[in-house]
């Protein structure tokens, strides 16, 4: 097995050191995100809470629950609703995270109910309220008013020839209408409960979570990082051996990434081989025209300095 040249470790040190920091750099990045972006109840639940708020009931109950086990809870209001509720609920959402669910209940089941949902964590929040715009309504006359506005609409399709303003006034109809039915149809139900039941998880599991989520992303990063310098290295290679075989000096398979000259190293090595390196001063012989050496010109000096006697 060859050896590795002590250059070749020193550079590999240094990009296993750098992949490291990458990874651990991503992976801390990625885990601060979701942390940020799960801290905010009231923004996960901003769509669910626009629903509850605009869907008519007379009874209406909001619970949020955090959970130490978040997917048994998820997995257990499911039965939960399955069991509990009366008509289809309005929403039935799981993440991996947390969980929302809207749906009408009978009210007098309303305290057996909140047992079971205390069973699956603690209750961080508990709320019932009742819709003051029904309180005071009567069942009869909203009957009788809806009667009337479905009867305006037969008579207007009727007539025939509906444009302009009077397009626009049938349109305006049809959406009192439906909004009556809602409003008739929760009087309906005024011994019903719409129930409102935000799951998220408790503090410890924030945590875990977030570690968990940072060690799956910095093996990822890792792995990534890894075989991307191992492609990119070998690519490198190929794009040096295509242009060497174009000529082009200096590119090699053999020679990426060593210290050479680009295709001048053999001529320095042949320079400072026959004229001497530039630490080491070589002595060169002239020859004169009167046949004097070098080596004579400077005896012949020397003799010139000296003092006579």
């Amino acid at each position: 097995m060859a050896k590795i040249s002590s250059t070749t470790r020193t550079r590999i040190k240094g990009i296993t050191i750098i992949i490291i920091f990458l990874a651990l750099g991503w992976a801390i990045f990625s885990a601060m995100k979701q942390k940020d972006s799960g801290s905010d109840v009231n923004e996960i639940f901003k769509k669910s809470n626009k629903t509850f708020e605009e869907t008519h009931a007379i009874k209406k109950a909001k619970i949020r629950i955090s959970s130490p086990n978040i997917a048994n809870a998820l997995q257990q209001m499911d039965a939960i609703v399955y069991s509990y509720a009366v008509d289809t609920p309005l929403l039935k959402s799981r993440e991996s995270s947390y969980g929302e669910f809207i749906f009408k209940v009978d009210s007098y089941k309303m305290p057996e109910l909140t047992q079971k949902l205390a069973s699956l964590g603690n209750i961080d929040q508990q709320i019932e309220v009742a819709d003051t715009s029904l309180v005071n309504k009567s069942l009869a006359t909203e009957e009788e008013i809806l009667k009337s506005k479905r009867k305006e609409l037969a008579d207007l399709e009727a007539a025939g020839n509906i444009y302009g303003s009077l397009a626009d006034y049938k349109n305006r109809l049809i959406t009192e209408i439906r909004a009556q039915e809602d409003r008739v149809k929760a009087l309906r139900q005024s011994d019903t409960t719409l129930l409102y039941v935000q799951l998220i998880p408790s503090v410890v599991s924030n945590q875990f979570s977030w570690a968990k989520t940072f060690a799956l992303n910095f093996v990822k990063a890792l792995v990534i990082l890894v075989v991307g310098v191992v492609v990119l290295y070998y690519i490198l290679r190929l794009i040096a051996y295509i242009l060497s075989l174009f000529g082009v000096k200096g590119f090699t398979a053999s020679t990426l990434g060593s210290s050479y000259r680009y295709g001048y190293g053999d001529y320095y090595n042949r320079y400072d081989s026959h004229h001497g390196s530039s630490g080491h001063k070589r002595k060169v012989k002239r020859i004169y025209k009167d046949g004097r050496t070098s080596n004579q010109s400077e005896n012949k000096e020397e003799t010139k300095d000296e003092p006579k006697t």
